[in-house]
This record gives structure tokens, C-alpha cells and sequence, in this order.
């Protein structure tokens, strides 16, 4: 019985948790070590900064420029700062580096914030009490607006908190797109007068300014850094679950091939561990079904030789005795006991290709030759099949076993497409490997049947039954004998007719 603690999901969901808290870890040391090595520096987004040190400098160049030159001294600052200046005066008269009206949104900003009404009242009468300072009426000199100006040209330090209540102005308006970012400054005024309240405004089309309004480096370095620590941290557990995995797919695919001597060793109690003792059991029992199997038939085939051989001798001398009808009849049964004895001994061909694979001795052997030998034991016709393999290649491979495989091939070739055409044997250097194909020109079989074939006693129905000989075992054979020479073998039809076996053996 599998602990909860135990599960892949326990695992899975506390080392999220456990991310959240590296990645909440992070955030809490950034935003408490940022203010001490002055991260934003560090990175180099000044962005929050730039509008109130443009203002600054525009404030200190209008105070020694004359009026009329206004937008030229805001042109000069857009070229530096590759954003729009604009400047719009509390009577709603403006000055811009760019052509064009001021948009109508900006202009009722604009007097909201310098034209403010009284609680509770839209209207400004003429003289009204509460009306800010520089609508008509002027303050005293030496008042809150003429120290702001000393401060703005240098004369006096301002504070960061108070530019912070000054600053934070957005704005987007359309057609075109612009976004809007504005200050309140004081314009330099006669030396009688105090200065008169205006609003610089910094327009671009881009909502960051180019960096000037807003610079997402910082934030951007940030989140790289957070995926990049969580994706590190991740490898490890997501590597914890697809080695396993993938060494289980391995081994599920030789199994599916028929080879059951596979073995998985996971030493965890998980759902991988759980699955992967399942698939070692599984394999197991499935070599003992198979082998099981073969031995059965091996040892009924073996019995069922001598009595089989004794009834065929006795029916052939009984035949040589018989005239008429019953010679007829006897030389039926003797037909039926000729194909028992054809299933029998591919029986024990069968059992035994396998079972002595421990034993068998693979070795270095003349491929040419073992074809030739093969289509010999096969066919009486030269003409039926033609080799095209090159007399210097050699395969790793059992002589006995590799000749048994190749002549069930060409018998089944010969026996189902013989007619048909030409059948082709060829061989060719694949690496460390040899392929080996045997071709003919005969209808094939059924796509979806193809990964039946080599399974034994299988025979597909429209083409093969016991009238034409066939009792399932050819391939199989050849399979158990390609497979103890540790090779594969595959089968496919070809276009526009014909069918191939391919067999790949060690070089």
C-alpha cells in the first residue's frame, strides 16, 4: 500500500509550494536590497526620475529665454529626450516642439488641475476664495509659488516627496494615439510678479516614452530571473519523473518485441516505483507463458514425430497392397498425414529456434552463401529468384538458423507470388549493420495485418489458409530464428504491388 506522502501528486504539489516560497523569497530580498545598492541605477531604469529632471532643465532654459522662443527651447529638449514637449498655461494658451492643436481632453485636465472648482460646486466664479493663485491674482512675493521657482532653478533644493506630489499625471487621448505624462511647473514671470502656474507635458506615441515615461528593463530583468530560478529549480523533479519514464518506455518496447529479458531497477515507492515493479513482473511472467509455450510444443511435437513416422510407413505399404477405391482412399489419408507431419515438425522447428538461444554461437559467416543454400533447399527453379549481394559481406548470425529464416521467406515468396513475377533478394551496408530484403511481386497483405504477421499460427484469411499449405508458422520462424542471431525483422507492402521482409543483423 502506497503512503499519500509518498504519491508523485504529494511530490508534484509540495515542490510547487515550495517554489512559491523561493520565488516569494526573491521578491522580498529585491524590493529590501533595492533601496540600499540603488537598484534602479544598477539596471538602468531612471525612467520615474527623467520627467523631473527634464522639467527642471525646460523650467531653467524658459526662465533665460525669451517667449517668443519658447517652443524652441521645448524642440531642443525633444531631440535630447526623443519625446514631444509640451507646455499649456493655466488661460489655456500652449507651446509645443510638434504641430498641432491640443487635444480637447487635455485642455479640461489641464484646468481641472490648475483651475480646480470648490467642493461640491463646477462652477469657478471670478474672485473665487478658493481659487489657486495665478488666475487673475497674484500671491505675494516670496510666497509658495516663488520658492518653488528658486527651487526648480537650482536656488533651492526641493525635496524628492515633494516633486512626488507633483508628478503623477497620465494621460492617453486618440486619433492619433499619444499618452500624456505631466508636471506642474511655475513660468518665470516679471521680478514684481510671482511666477504663473503651468503644466509640462512629455508626449509620445509609445506608452513607455522610448523609456522616458516608464522603463521595463527592471521589471522585465525581474521576471527572467524568477523563470529562470523557478525553470532550475524544476529540473530536477521534472528529470525525477522522465528518466524513469523513459528507461520504462525502453523496456515496455522490447517487450512488445519479444524480448522479455528486460529488467527495471527504481528504488522509490511512488507511482514510477509501483510501475515499474509491475512492468519486471509482467515481463517475467510473459517469458514464462511464451517459453512455457514453446516448450509444450516442442515436447508434443517431439512425441507426436515417431508415431506419425509409424503411420506413414504403415499407410505406404498398406497402399502397395490396395487396388481400386481403397488405393484412392488411402493415398487421401496419407495426404492428411503428410500435412500433420509438415505442422509438426514446423512445430518443433519453432520450439526449438528459441529455446537453445543461450546456446547457439553466433559468428562471422559468408551472407552470399547462406542465401545460396537457402533458395537451393527451397526452389528448383534458378530463374524464380535473383541475388544481388555483394560476395564480401559477412553478418554475425547462426548459419542453421539464418538459412531456416531465409528459406522460409523464399518458400512463402515462391508459394504466394511465384507467379506473379520475379523475386529479388538484396543486401546492403547499413553502418554497423546489414539489411537483408526479400522482395516479390505479389499482392501483399492487408496494411492493418502487418504487425500480425510474424505471430505464430496467424494467417490472414483472404490469403492464406490451409488449401494453399500454410498452418502459420513460416514467419514465426523466421522471426525466433532472426531475433536469437540478434537482429529484427519487419515487413511492408510495396507500391504500386508487391510485398518485402527486411531482416537487419549485426555486421
Amino acid at each position: 500500500m502506497m503512503r499519500p506522502t509518498s504519491s508523485l501528486l504529494a511530490k508534484i504539489l509540495g515542490w510547487f509550494f515550495l517554489n512559491m516560497v523561493l520565488v516569494a523569497v526573491v521578491l522580498a530580498l529585491f524590493f529590501t536590497v533595492q533601496p540600499q545598492i540603488n537598484l534602479h541605477a544598477l539596471l538602468g531604469r531612471q525612467g520615474a526620475d527623467r520627467l523631473r529632471t527634464a522639467s527642471q532643465l525646460i523650467a531653467h532654459d524658459l526662465a533665460r529665454a525669451d517667449r517668443s522662443s519658447w517652443s524652441d527651447v521645448l524642440t531642443r529638449h525633444a531631440a535630447i529626450h526623443n519625446v514631444d514637449f509640451t507646455l499649456v498655461l493655466d488661460n489655456g494658451s500652449h507651446f509645443s516642439s510638434s504641430d498641432g492643436q491640443l487635444p480637447l481632453a487635455i485642455t479640461m485636465k489641464v484646468d481641472d488641475v490648475l483651475r480646480p472648482a470648490p467642493q461640491g460646486n463646477r462652477f469657478r466664479p471670478p474672485g473665487h476664495p478658493g481659487r489657486p493663485p495665478g488666475l487673475g491674482e497674484r500671491p505675494p512675493v516670496g510666497g509658495p509659488e516663488s520658492r518653488l521657482t528658486d527651487q526648480l532653478t537650482g536656488k533651492r533644493p526641493l525635496p524628492d516627496e515633494a516633486w512626488d506630489q507633483l508628478r503623477h499625471l497620465m494621460l492617453r487621448t486618440e486619433n492619433p494615439v499619444r499618452y500624456w505624462a505631466g508636471i506642474r511647473i511655475p513660468l518665470p514671470s516679471k521680478a514684481s510678479l510671482p511666477p504663473r502656474p503651468a503644466i509640462l507635458f512629455a508626449v509620445s506615441a509609445s506608452i513607455t516614452g522610448k523609456g522616458f515615461f516608464f522603463d521595463p528593463l527592471p521589471w522585465i530583468v525581474v521576471a527572467v530571473a524568477v523563470v529562470l530560478i523557478s525553470l532550475l529549480f524544476w529540473i530536477p523533479m521534472v528529470r525525477h519523473i522522465t528518466r524513469p519514464l523513459a528507461r520504462m518506455t525502453q523496456a515496455t518496447e522490447k517487450i512488445a518485441l519479444g524480448r522479455f529479458d528486460v529488467a527495471i531497477h527504481e528504488s522509490r515507492t511512488d507511482e514510477i516505483g509501483r510501475l515499474a515493479n509491475t512492468i519486471n513482473h509482467m515481463a517475467n511472467r510473459l517469458s514464462g507463458f511464451v517459453n512455457g509455450q514453446k516448450r509444450f510444443l516442442g515436447d508434443v511435437s517431439h512425441e507426436l514425430g515417431s508415431p506419425i513416422a509409424r503411420i506413414q510407413f504403415g499407410l505406404g505399404a498398406l497402399e502397395q497392397r490396395s487396388e481400386g477405391e481403397n488405393r484412392d482412399r488411402i493415398r487421401d489419408v496419407l495426404e492428411d498425414v503428410a500435412h500433420m507431419s509438415n505442422l509438426v515438425n514446423e512445430l518443433l522447428a519453432y520450439s526449438r529456434a528459441d529455446l537453445k538461444s543461450d546456446t547457439v554461437k553466433l559468428e562471422a559467416i559468408n551472407l552470399l552463401a547462406v542465401v545460396q543454400a537457402a533458395i537451393k533447399r527451397e526452389t528448383t527453379r534458378a530463374d524464380h529468384v535473383q541475388v544481388q549481394i555483394d560476395p564480401l559481406i559477412s553478418v554475425v548470425a547462426s548459419a542453421e538458423l539464418l538459412t531456416r529464416a531465409i528459406a522460409n521467406l523464399v518458400r512463402n515468396a515462391v508459394k504466394y507470388a511465384g507467379d506473379a513475377g520475379t523475386i529479388t533478394i538484396t543486401a546492403a551496408r547499413k553502418n554497423s549493420h546489414v539489411e537483408i530484403e526479400v522482395r516479390d511481386s505479389g499482392p501483399g497483405v492487408p496494411g492493418h495485418l502487418l504487425d500480425q504477421l510474424f505471430e505464430p499460427f496467424f494467417r490472414p484469411e483472404a490469403s492464406r489458409d490451409r488449401d494453399s499449405g500454410g498452418v502459420g508458422l513460416g514467419l514465426a520462424i523466421v522471426k525466433t530464428c532472426v531475433e536469437t542471431c540478434q537482429g529484427t525483422v519487419s515487413a511492408a507492402n510495396l507500391d504500386p504491388q508487391g510485398f518485402a521482409v527486411k531482416i537487419t543483423l549485426n555486421n
